[in-house]
């Protein structure tokens, strides 16, 4: 089973106009609310490929309630960890013909730490059951930044695969002690946790702090490059893979869907380079639907036969 830890989640509304311009009034043509947040969405790409799947986050109030339900109604399994106060926060993600989708994400309300530590107990008996964990997500607002990857770190065993995809403090904390941890960050915040200038960080830089984040204790670095494809920087090797060409319809849960394929193929036993293929033809099969992490099987597996991999000579 993979168990999906999503710290902040949201309520997810999806809107689309034909023309999204600011300052206008605009009437929405399609409407849809949703459990959300990155580990939902992981949850729901790893369903598609045919994964036994438990999502958690801590939930509170109204719209706490109202995720809860619209998890249910989406036949999403969940257990969730109830927080004695507070409100779940709502995102929108507002889509149209002429491109990608405008997400406007809230910050959520601030817990204590108190609370965190029972949702960390929460995690823990959860991840009992679990061959694969991921977090995926920001850090609710109120937490120490480096407790996300502390309780990461805790669960990682012989047997049991724990990846970690956050950002901002939360990022910089795990990267500075990610023993164990499989990372998935894109290019620009990996930069940012490693104090690198993006405009300057080249591919072979990227290599080269992904080597460093190995000898820290990392598992597995996997890092977006945006249009020039994904590395994935392991102590055997290093590859790198290119997404096919897709109409981009919305790229929002992309690279959930992405650590959604290189977990349930890892899980079934493929090797990393077979991994990664899965991972990055998922990822393009999400951004061709209006919903994120809902992609076809037909899609998917259609950009699997075009999605290339090569394995990279490493100059050590």
């Amino acid at each position: 089973m993979l168990l999906t830890v999503t710290p902040n989640p949201t309520i997810d509304r999806t809107l689309h106009v034909p023309q999204l311009t600011a300052g206008l009034v605009h009437r929405a043509t399609f409407v849809q609310s949703g459990a959300g947040g990155k580990g939902l969405n992981v949850a729901r790409a790893a369903r598609t490929l045919g994964c036994e799947v438990l999502a958690t986050g801590p939930l509170a109030g109204h719209m706490g309630r109202l995720m809860a339900d619209l998890a249910i109604v989406e036949g999403l399994p969940a257990a969730w960890h109830w927080l004695e106060s507070g409100e779940t926060r709502t995102c929108m993600l507002i889509t149209h013909d002429s491109g990608d989708a405008t997400v406007i994400n809230e910050p959520g309300e601030a817990i204590s730490n108190e609370a965190w530590a029972g949702f960390a107990v929460h995690v823990k008996r959860l991840a009992g059951q679990a061959r694969a964990v991921a977090f995926c997500g920001s850090l609710i607002p109120g937490v120490e930044p480096a407790a996300l990857s502390a309780l990461a770190r805790s669960l990682v065993t012989a047997k049991r695969t724990v990846y970690l995809d956050t950002s901002a403090a939360a990022l910089t904390a795990a990267l500075a002690q990610p023993t164990g941890l499989c990372l998935k960050v894109n290019r620009v915040e990996l930069a940012g946790g490693m104090l690198r200038a993006v405009d300057s960080f080249s591919t072979a830089q990227v290599i080269e702090v992904g080597q460093e984040l190995l000898a820290r204790g990392a598992a597995l670095v996997v890092v977006t490059l945006g249009g020039e494809g994904v590395l994935a920087i392991a102590r055997e090797a290093c590859w790198q893979a290119n997404a096919p060409r897709v109409e981009v319809v919305n790229s929002a849960g992309s690279g959930d869907s992405f650590l959604a394929g290189l977990a349930v193929a890892r899980l079934q036993g493929q090797d990393l380079e077979t991994a990664l293929r899965v991972a990055v033809a998922c990822g393009a099969a999400n951004a061709t639907t209006t919903m994120p992490g809902r992609f076809e099987r037909e899609m998917f597996e259609a950009l699997l036969r075009r999605t290339e991999v090569k394995c990279l000579t490493l100059n050590v």
